[in-house]
């Protein structure tokens, strides 16, 4: 485990370069030290007549400086390289210590500039070794928190706990022959009307077996009980699934997989509370899941549908009346068996609902990145939308399992600067052109930092990500 540092102290190394480059690392050193950096600069510690080796040699071997920052730019990666001048001196004197280094985090190399072609240069000592990069203006500040936290000795990316075994890999989805014969006959050559028919029926027929699931009388001794009172519908989810597969052959099919979410939570029953609870979480779980399905089929306009409708019902403390998307959210219904889910593990899960969507993802029809993907589109619906009804912002649970750096998010943002993509995805967020979307983004951006950037769990460090997090309103639709 990394060592938490209380105060930090660095040496900087760093080549001399025309006025404004000198400039540039005194603001930084400056910079350092306001944020609590102790700074170790020749600037400030070295005056007419002293030693300048002694003095590179005394703080390189220093114990108490935590860290040797070199500052790498063309000037000092040719100066190190030739052995010329002060950073010809200093790196004699680094460069062995670099080598017999264990821990290997005590020299950092931080590029301050490149190269007239844009590449960073880094003297070759220093070549194979991981560095931070603040030679790119637009990602200067969030490099630069990175530095800081790491010379406090906080762990920037901790390695997650390891999980659990998932569900579908001992246990494959396994649906009824019946309903998948069924189902299929909705691809056959029949009336339009008759496949349209057919498809209500079987959505109302899931509908029904919800509701009816609702008037269990369930008796929780235990979390186990609770698990396996919400396991018991897992059935009903993954015929769903297969069923919603063959929208795509039903005329407006999304139009009727609203009505079935809509109608199905209107009609659910009051009177058992357990059962009532799985089957609210239930609802909520299959809603992502039916956005999962349309993003993988980049049909944008169903996705607009069902997150844009106008529905009505009762949600919340809410009277009946017209709600948004919002009304498929479990909210509280959550708090048991979220603590059925931590009890079982004996682990403090941010979110044990989410943890157990995770578990027993239905992998063979989405995985567990479009899962989340879908959760925060749903979220970020609440922001850019061109309507939303919701008197709060849905909240999307299983956000801690989405790689920031590496999610279905970030990856979809940027393909915002393609006009023709932007085309495509404006029916997701119901506009008619480009200018509305950009105009919603330049207001999302006037807002405080605080207004959607910190949705989060109060014990976790990342919040919910929103699209501005990755693209910005002079970004949208730039390239063709």
């Amino acid at each position: 485990m990394k060592k938490k540092i209380e105060n930090p102290k660095v040496f900087i190394s760093y080549a001399w370069g025309n006025e404004e480059y000198q400039h540039k690392v005194l603001s930084f050193a400056s910079q350092l030290v306001s944020d609590g950096v102790d700074v170790v600069f020749d600037k400030w510690n070295l005056t007419e007549g002293n030693d300048t080796f002694a003095f590179m040699e005394k703080c390189v071997n220093d114990s108490t400086i935590t860290n040797v920052l070199m500052l790498l730019d063309p000037i000092y990666a040719k100066k190190a390289n030739e052995h010329s001048g002060g950073v010809g001196t200093e790196t004699q004197i680094i460069s062995a210590e670099v080598y017999k280094e264990v821990t290997q985090d005590r020299f950092i190399p931080i590029i301050m500039e490149r190269n007239d072609k844009g590449e960073i240069c880094k003297p070759t000592y220093l070549v194979g070794r991981l560095h931070f990069d603040l030679s790119v203006p637009d990602s200067y500040d969030t490099t630069y928190q990175r530095l800081v936290k790491t010379l406090f000795g906080e762990v920037i990316y901790a390695k997650p706990e390891l999980g659990k075994k998932p569900n579908w890999v001992s246990n494959p989805i396994i649906i009824p022959t019946k309903s998948i014969v069924a189902y299929s006959s909705l691809k056959t050559i029949q009336p339009e009307r008759v496949r349209k028919d057919s498809f209500k029926a079987f959505l109302l027929e899931l509908g029904k077996e919800l509701i009816d699931y609702t008037k269990v009388n369930s008796s929780i001794n235990n979390s186990g009980d609770y698990i396996n009172l919400y396991d018991a519908t897992e059935e009903i989810k993954n015929r769903f699934l297969q069923l919603i597969q063959f929208s795509p052959y039903i005329f407006e099919g999304h139009k009727d997989i609203a009505s079935f979410f809509e109608k199905t939570k209107n009609a659910l029953e009051n009177d058992n509370k357990y059962s009532r609870e799985v089957v609210d979480i239930r609802i909520h779980e299959m809603f992502i899941y039916s956005i999962s399905y349309f993003l993988k089929c980049d049909n944008y306009s169903a996705i607009g549908y069902l997150l844009g409708k106008t529905y009505f019902g009762k949600t919340y403390n809410t009277d009946y009346g017209a709600i948004s998307f919002d009304m498929f959210y479990s909210g509280a219904y959550q708090n048991n068996l979220d603590q059925a889910i931590r009890e079982r593990d004996k682990k403090r899960y941010y979110n044990g609902a989410a943890q157990h969507w995770i578990e027993t993802i239905s992998n063979d029809f989405c995985t567990k990145k479009q899962f989340v993907f879908a959760d925060l589109i749903c979220f970020n619906y609440c922001i850019y939308g061109q309507t939303y009804l919701g008197s709060r912002n849905w909240f999307p649970i299983t956000y801690v399992y989405d790689n920031e750096f590496d999610g279905q998010l970030r990856k979809w943002c940027s393909r915002m600067v393609s006009k023709e993509f932007v085309m495509d995805v404006l029916p997701l967020f119901g506009y008619d052109s480009i200018e509305g979307i950009i105009n919603k983004f330049k207001e999302v951006e006037s807002m405080s930092p605080s207004t959607y950037r910190e949705y989060r769990y109060s014990e976790a460090f990342s919040s919910a990500s929103i699209l501005g997090n990755y693209i910005t309103s002079d970004k949208i639709a730039t390239m063709k």
